[in-house]
């Protein structure tokens, strides 16, 4: 077997750039990119996992909570999702029927409605406004009839096709340079108000209901990452007799407490007021959170039915440029955004949600992203993960990235998206039976707040990783752990306080993050039915367990990510198929990247690409060498490169290793990210 392996790294050896060149911020050659953009009309059953989506959605009741979770008339139920943004809200009949279909396909059961009230402009890339909600006539009150109409059309075949929907109510708006003056403005509250009855009580003629009163509605976000508590220390927000946020150190401590209070109550009193509307005069039934618990303080939330949270691993930052730090998440030793952002932040006893989550483009390493989200999300006992974002523009049918957050001709991630599903929604990443609760009291958060007054739930995962009471990272990487703000410190007292060390381990044993090779991390994923593998290789024997094992030749960046998922869920030597997905280096068509320079005129790890530079579709991607070994006999297994619709394209031939196993090898030869695996 071993010389199989090295002589099967030997044939698949070809150019790529060294890992000082990487580190140093050099941008691979184009050399040997193929286009490959996902079809968006109709595909092959090698690439359609729809069945794991139970249509139509809401046919088993309203979704509520129950002993922490999101449950229905069936049981528990988790939402495995994305985002629309903006216009993306309001796509032609004929592409919301494409639209449903695929996103089903790829496991998607339930997506955001989001940013509907607001069309984008400057602010957000250089990008022409587009149609929202409202009617373009001036009084940013009354809903556009045509794209009502669409985005009805458009619930209604989520609806059948078993996709949930999150609706997002406030966002932007007019007032999106008054965020935070909700909690205190009677006029913007009773505009809120307005807005929440004109959407969620028109009747959909697609469905016959209103989204009050239809069990298509998953969950309702009153707000989207906008709270007093960080507007207020943004400067947004201030009344002629509030201190300003630089003069409250320097007031008494009882001053403080009670300015801490103020803020408290009416940004509280304005969640719980708005909950109270669309339950008892909207009719309402399905679970509500009011905004992201990293942008105000936990006991403003307490009278919500469940917690939410975004995070992005190295955003953008804003400019002319829009620069991207072009670091892959694997190489933190640490976890990155999931222990950081996410885990840190998860408060004990209701859903926990993950809205928004993205390795942004231009990231080289961007398909790392939603694999690792969704292996964690699946262990730590999540409610919902949502990749952001599907698209954020009204060309529902890009071919090519028009934008750093959108997922629809996002080959080199999208590809991965099946695997994503079967990890989280078919769960075929365990639940930590167990897990970890450290005790962290509202008061103790507020006597922080009042030592360091700052923004929102920043204080929170502040104290929890600096505390005696503090849980490591180390603890997040191995067991299942919500923060408890009713629980007693003393139980803090036994838990594990060293740090995370080169190789951390669920302690379920499916999911590891090494980092014994500095600077070339890997991420596997070991479940009978979902293996995964992304990070930098090394020229490393990748051993994914029950048999199945990886070596990944050269490639353009010397990282790659490969997932295999069982589509019958009975795992790689049983009679069934399996889809194989590898991807690396990919970006638009003619895109140009600037490496930008340090003061000292030495490249970073920093790429940016102005908007003319961002080249067109469609997606160009490298095909990845590699060699896997199955468990299934060589004899009863045939392979085939798939094409962008997934259809059978070429077959990839299966070679006889030790004991009669099957081995593939493919790569470049076969212009594609996936391959269709079948067991006779």
């Amino acid at each position: 077997m071993k010389k199989i392996i090295l002589f099967s790294l030997f044939l698949l050896a070809g150019g790529s750039l060294s890992a000082q060149e990487l580190r140093d911020g050099m941008v691979p050659s184009d050399e040997g990119l193929f286009p490959f953009v996902i079809t968006y009309g109709e595909a092959a059953p090698a690439v359609d996992y729809s069945f794991l989506l139970d249509a139509p959605a809401g046919k088993d009741g309203f979704i509520r909570v129950e002993n922490g979770h999101f449950v229905n008339d069936k049981g528990r139920i988790r939402l495995n999702a994305t985002n629309l943004t903006a216009a993306a809200n309001f796509p032609t009949h004929e592409q919301a029927e494409r639209m449903a279909a695929r996103m089903a396909r790829f496991g998607i059961n339930c997506v955001r409605l989001h940013y509907m009230d607001w069309p984008y402009g400057p602010e957000n890339f250089p990008l022409a406004k587009e149609p929202s909600i409202f009617a373009n006539d001036g009084s940013e009150r009354n809903l556009d009839p045509e794209m009502l109409d669409r985005l009805e059309y458009l619930i209604a075949q989520f609806k059948q096709r078993g996709i949930y929907v999150n609706v997002n109510l406030y966002v932007a708006r007019y007032h999106y340079h008054y965020k935070g003056q909700n909690a205190f403005n009677p006029e913007i509250q009773a505009k809120e108000r307005e807005y929440a009855k004109d959407l969620l009580t028109h009747v959909n003629p697609y469905t016959g209901l209103p989204l009050a009163k239809d069990p298509v509605v998953a969950v309702i976000e009153l707000n989207n990452e906008d709270a007093l508590f960080t507007r207020y220390f943004s400067g947004n927000v201030r009344k002629p007799d509030w201190p300003k946020p630089s003069e409250l150190k320097k007031l008494p401590e009882g001053e403080r407490r009670a300015f801490f209070k103020t803020l408290e109550k009416l940004e509280s009193d304005h969640w719980n007021n708005m909950r109270t509307y669309l339950r008892d005069e909207l009719g309402v039934r399905v679970p509500i959170t009011s905004t992201q618990v990293s942008y105000t303080v936990p006991s403003a939330l307490e009278g919500m039915d469940y917690y939410d949270n975004h995070a992005y691993w190295r955003h953008p930052r804003i400019g002319v440029y829009w620069k991207q730090d072009n670091v892959a998440m694997v190489n933190d030793p640490n976890g990155g955004t999931l222990t950081g952002n996410l885990i840190s932040r998860r408060y004990a006893g209701k859903p926990y949600t993950v809205s928004e989550y993205n390795h942004p483009y231009p990231s080289f390493f961007g398909a790392e992203g939603q694999p690792m989200l969704h292996a964690y999300a699946a262990f730590q006992g999540w409610d919902g993960v949502f990749a952001y974002s599907w698209n954020n523009r009204m060309n529902e049918e890009p071919q090519g990235m028009e934008y750093f957050f959108s997922y629809a001709a996002r080959t080199d991630c999208l590809a991965h998206f099946i695997a994503c599903a079967a990890m989280f929604l078919r769960g075929d990443v365990a639940e930590d039976p167990e897990g970890v609760a450290p005790a962290l009291p509202l008061k103790t958060v507020e006597d922080v707040w009042l030592t360091n007054p700052k923004r929102g739930g920043d204080i929170v995962s502040t104290i929890a990783k600096t505390s005696d009471g503090r849980f490591s990272n180390l603890t997040m990487l191995r067991h299942k752990t919500a923060v408890d703000l009713h629980g007693d410190p003393e139980v803090n007292k036994t838990l594990p306080k060293e740090e995370a060390g080169p190789v951390n381990t669920t302690c379920t044993g499916e999911i590891e993050w090494n980092n014994e090779i500095p600077g070339s991390g890997m991420f596997l994923v070991r479940t009978p039915n979902v293996k995964l593998f992304s990070g930098f290789p090394a020229g490393r024997v990748m051993d994914l367990g029950n048999g199945v094992s990886l070596v990944v030749g050269e490639t353009k960046l010397g990282w790659t990510t490969v997932s295999l998922t069982s589509r019958e869920g009975k795992g790689f030597a049983a009679k069934g198929s399996s889809l194989l997905v590898a991807t690396g280096y990919t970006h638009n068509k003619d895109a140009v990247f600037t490496v930008e320079k340090d003061k000292d005129g030495k490249l970073t790890k920093a790429v940016s690409s102005r908007w003319y530079d961002w080249g067109t579709g469609p997606m160009m991607t490298e095909g990845i060498p590699a060699t896997v070994i199955l468990p299934s006999a060589a004899s009863a297994t045939k392979c085939w490169a798939l094409d962008e619709s997934g259809a059978r394209m070429k077959e990839v031939p299966v070679k006889r290793g030790a004991s009669g196993k099957a081995i593939l090898e493919i790569g470049p030869q076969y212009r594609t990210v996936w391959y269709e695996i079948s067991v006779q």
